[in-house]
C-alpha cells in the first residue's frame, strides 16, 4: 500500500512540476486606456517573453506551475513588473496599464495643434525643445536667434548688416512664410518682423516646436512654410532665476525670471536687459555688431477660480535704441566726408493677453484668446557723405481674437473655432522732402475646425479645413475681400512601437505687405504701398512625409532616426521691383516658387551623454525654364551637438553646423562655413557658473571679403551669408533661488 501512496505522490510531483500554462494579457495605456503596440512582455529567470500585437495583445505559452514575475516595457513608459500565480493566473485575459513617463522619450506634451497630445502621438510632425532652451540660454541670453537653429531645416538669415535684423527661414523659404507664435498669439510681425526674433529673451520659456509644412489650417495666412511656436512658462512651478551675463564682444546681460503661486492666484514675471556696445571684429571702421540698449517687461497674473477654470492676463513692454555704422559716429562725433554711415532705430512695443480655459466636464473644454499689441518703429540711415537719408516711421497696431471649442469621445477629438485678426499700420511723416504716405489695414475673419480620429490601433488621422474672409486696403488701393479655403490632412502609422511614418499635406496663403526682408536694407526709402486691387494673395501647396525609428538597448542607450521629405510650391509670390519714376514696389511675379528637399535626423542617448546629428538639403528656386535658386539659401546643411549631463553637477555641449556655398544677388557663390562652440555650466547649490566660446573656427563673413560696397562704400547693402562677430567668449552666473 506505502509503495502505490509513494508512486502516487511522485506522479502528482512530476505533474505539477512540468504542467503548462498559457498566459494572456492586454497593455494599455493608463491615461486613455489605448493599447500599446509593440510593448515587450517578459517573464522573470527565463527566455520566454513576446510583443503586443496590433490590438495590444499577447500571448504566452508553456509557462509551468509557479510563482513568476512578468515584466512589461514600452517606450516612454514606466516598466511594470506584475506578480502570477499559475495555474491560478492562466487561461485569463489580464489587463495592464502603462503610466507614461514624463520624462521619457516623446513624452512631451505639444501645444500647437491645439489638440494637447504628445508628441508619439500626434499625426502632425512636430519637433519640440526643451532642454536645450537653458542651454541656448547661456549663450545667447538677450534673444532666441541661437535656440532656434537647434533644429534642421530652420535658418536664422540676418538680413541687414547695420542693424542685424533678421528672419526665420523653415525649408528655404522666405522669412515672410514662417509664422512666429507665442503661447498660441501671433507675434507681432509687420514693420516688427525683422526684429522679433531679435527682442525675445529665453529665460521664460518652457518649450518651442516647429511644425514644418504648410500650416495655414491651424493658424491662419502666412503659415506656408511653417510655424513656431513659444510656450512660456506658468506659475505651476515656483521658481526664482536670475542670470548674469557678460561677452568679449561687449554684451552685457541682466535677466530676472520669477513664478509664484498663492491660493488662487499665480504670478510669472520676465524682466531683462541688455546693453551691448558696438563691436568692429575685422577693424574697417564700420560696426559689425551694433550698439544696443533694450528693456523687456513681461508679467502674467494666472487666477484659479476653481481646478476646472484657469484665466490669465499678461503683458509686455519692450524698449529698444539700436545703432550700426561708423564707429567715430557711434561715439558720438560729428559726421563728415569720411565718416557719415549710421543705421539708428528705436522700438516700443506694448501688447496684452488674455486667455480663459473653461472644461465644461471631462469631455469638452472651451478656450477664448485675446491680444492687443502696439509697436512703434523709427529708423534713420545716414547713407552717404553728403547726408542723405533713409526715414522711416510708423505705428503698427494689431488685434487677434480667438474662441476654440473641443470635445473628445471614445477614439474622435473635435476642435471647432473661430478667430479675427486686425492689423494696422500708418507711415509718420517726419518732415522728410521725399515723403511717400504708406498705409495698410489687413482684417480676416476666420472659421476653423480641426478632426484627431484614432482609426485603428495603428493608425491616427488628422484632417483640418479652414475658411478665411481676408480683406485688405492701402493708400493707393483696396482689394474686393476674397474667402480663402484650406483644407489639411495629416496621418500617423504606427508599424509597431519602433516604426512608423508621418504623412501631410495642406493648402496655404499670404496676404500681401511691404514688410518684407528685402526692403530692410533701404530701410525702406522711396517705397511705395502695394496695389492690392491688382495684386494676388500668395497660395501655396505644401507635402511633408517622414519615417521615425526608435528603441531602447539595454537600460542606457537609446536611439532615435528620421527621414523627413518635403515639398512646397508658391502661387503669385511676391518680388521688388522698381516702377517707372524709380521707386520701389512689391508685384507678383508670374514664374512659382518651390522648395524641396530632405531632412536626416539621428539622436543617441548613451549613459549622460546625448548625440544629435542632422542633416538638410535644400532645393529653393522659381520654377523658370532656366531655374533661378533663391539667394542666402545653402543647398546642403549640418547641425549637431554633444551634450553630457550630470544632473546638479556639470552641462557641457559641444555644437557644430557647415552651410555650403550660397548664392549671392550677383550670381556669385560664397564659400562653405564651419561653426562650432562649446558650453560648460557647473553646478554648485543655488549657484550656476557657465562659460561659452562661441564660433570657435572663427568663420566670419570679413575675413574672405569686405562689407564696405557700392553704391554708397558702406555695408548697407552688403547681403549676409556668414557670422559678422567671429570668435568670442561669454561668460556668466545663474542664481536659483528656490
Amino acid at each position: 500500500m506505502k509503495k502505490y501512496i509513494a508512486l502516487l505522490l511522485a506522479t502528482w510531483q512530476i505533474t505539477f512540476a512540468f504542467a503548462q500554462n498559457n498566459f494572456l494579457a492586454v497593455v494599455k495605456d493608463a491615461a486613455n486606456g489605448e493599447v500599446l503596440i509593440g510593448a515587450k512582455v517578459a517573464v522573470e529567470k527565463s527566455n520566454l517573453g513576446g510583443i503586443t500585437d496590433t490590438e495590444g495583445q499577447v500571448e504566452l505559452k508553456n509557462l509551468p506551475n509557479s510563482t513568476t514575475n512578468i515584466t512589461f516595457t514600452y517606450v516612454g513608459y514606466v516598466p511594470q513588473t506584475v506578480l502570477f500565480v499559475f495555474p491560478k493566473d492562466a487561461n485569463k485575459l489580464h489587463e495592464v496599464l502603462l503610466e507614461a513617463n514624463i520624462e521619457g522619450l516623446d513624452e512631451i506634451i505639444v501645444e500647437s495643434t491645439r489638440a494637447n497630445k504628445s508628441i508619439a502621438n500626434t499625426p502632425s510632425r512636430i519637433e519640440a525643445l526643451t532642454d536645450e532652451i537653458d542651454e541656448a540660454a547661456s549663450m545667447e541670453p538677450s534673444r532666441i536667434s541661437h535656440l532656434i537653429t537647434h533644429t534642421t531645416g530652420v535658418q536664422v538669415q540676418t538680413t541687414s548688416a547695420g542693424s542685424n535684423g533678421s528672419v526665420v527661414r523653415i525649408q528655404g523659404m522666405n522669412g515672410r512664410y514662417a509664422k512666429l507664435l507665442k503661447d498660441g498669439f501671433p507675434l507681432y510681425g509687420g514693420f516688427s518682423g525683422s526684429l522679433d526674433v531679435l527682442q525675445i529673451p529665453p529665460l521664460d520659456l518652457r518649450q518651442v516646436e516647429f511644425i514644418k509644412g504648410s500650416s495655414s489650417t491651424l493658424h491662419g495666412g502666412g503659415a506656408i512654410a511653417g510655424v513656431l511656436n513659444l510656450l512660456s512658462k506658468t506659475a505651476d512651478k515656483e521658481e526664482t532665476l536670475l542670470h548674469f551675463n557678460r561677452s568679449t564682444i561687449g554684451s552685457n546681460d541682466l535677466n530676472a525670471f520669477v513664478a509664484r503661486k498663492f491660493g488662487k492666484f499665480g504670478l510669472t514675471n520676465l524682466v531683462s536687459f541688455q546693453l551691448h556696445k558696438a563691436f568692429d571684429a575685422d577693424k574697417d571702421g564700420f560696426s559689425d555688431l551694433p550698439k544696443i540698449s533694450k528693456f523687456n517687461f513681461n508679467p502674467k497674473l494666472f487666477f484659479y477660480p476653481n481646478k476646472k477654470t484657469t484665466l490669465y492676463f499678461g503683458g509686455t513692454i519692450t524698449r529698444e535704441f539700436r545703432q550700426g555704422g561708423d564707429m567715430k559716429l557711434l561715439k558720438n562725433f560729428q559726421a563728415s566726408p569720411q565718416h557719415f554711415y549710421l543705421d539708428r532705430q528705436e522700438t516700443s512695443r506694448y501688447t496684452t493677453q488674455f486667455k480663459l480655459d473653461r472644461k465644461i466636464n471631462n469631455n469638452q473644454t472651451l478656450i477664448v484668446k485675446n491680444s492687443f499689441n502696439v509697436f512703434d518703429r523709427y529708423l534713420n540711415i545716414r547713407q552717404d557723405s553728403i547726408g542723405t537719408q533713409a526715414i522711416m516711421g510708423g505705428n503698427q497696431k494689431a488685434s487677434f481674437s480667438e474662441l476654440t471649442y473641443s470635445i473628445e469621445k471614445n477614439k474622435h477629438e473635435l476642435i471647432l473655432g473661430a478667430n479675427y485678426i486686425l492689423d494696422n499700420f500708418n507711415r509718420q511723416n517726419l518732415g522728410e522732402t521725399d515723403f511717400v504716405p504708406i498705409e495698410e489695414e489687413h482684417q480676416t475673419a476666420s472659421l476653423f475646425v480641426n478632426h484627431v480620429w484614432k482609426a485603428a490601433q495603428f493608425l491616427d488621422i488628422e484632417s483640418g479645413l479652414r475658411a478665411d474672409w481676408n480683406k485688405n486696403k492701402s493708400n493707393i488701393s483696396t482689394d474686393e475681400g476674397r474667402i480663402f479655403v484650406m483644407p489639411r490632412v495629416a496621418a500617423l502609422i504606427k508599424y509597431n512601437q519602433h516604426l512608423t511614418t508621418r504623412l501631410s499635406g495642406g493648402l496655404g496663403y499670404r496676404p500681401l505687405t511691404i514688410f518684407n526682408e528685402e526692403a530692410e536694407p533701404y530701410g525702406f526709402k522711396n517705397f511705395v504701398a502695394i496695389d492690392f486691387a491688382n495684386a494676388k494673395a500668395e497660395n501655396s501647396i505644401g507635402l511633408n512625409g517622414d519615417i521615425g525609428y526608435k528603441s531602447t538597448f539595454g537600460e542606457n542607450i537609446l536611439l532615435s532616426l528620421n527621414q523627413m521629405f518635403f515639398y512646397n510650391s508658391i502661387q503669385n509670390p511676391i518680388v521688388l521691383q522698381t516702377t517707372a519714376n524709380g521707386q520701389f514696389q512689391f508685384a507678383n511675379a508670374s514664374n512659382n516658387i518651390k522648395s524641396q528637399g530632405f531632412e536626416t535626423q539621428i539622436k543617441l542617448t548613451f549613459w549622460k551623454i546625448t548625440w544629435f546629428l542632422g542633416y538638410t538639403f535644400t532645393d529653393v528656386f522659381f520654377d523658370k525654364t532656366e531655374k533661378e535658386t533663391l539667394v542666402l539659401n545653402p543647398k546642403h546643411s549640418v547641425k549637431g551637438d554633444f551634450l553630457f549631463v550630470e544632473d546638479g553637477k556639470w552641462r557641457i555641449g559641444l555644437d557644430y553646423e557647415y552651410k555650403s556655398g550660397q548664392r549671392l544677388s550677383n550670381n556669385q557663390t560664397t564659400r562653405g562655413l564651419f561653426t562650432t562652440g562649446l558650453v560648460i555650466e557647473r553646478t554648485l547649490g543655488n549657484f550656476v557658473l557657465f562659460g561659452n566660446a562661441e564660433n570657435i573656427t572663427d568663420a566670419r563673413q570679413t575675413r574672405y571679403e569686405s562689407l564696405i560696397s557700392q553704391p554708397n562704400n558702406t555695408p548697407q547693402f552688403t547681403e549676409v551669408w556668414a557670422p559678422l562677430d567671429g570668435r568670442f567668449f561669454n561668460f556668466g552666473l545663474k542664481i536659483k533661488l528656490d
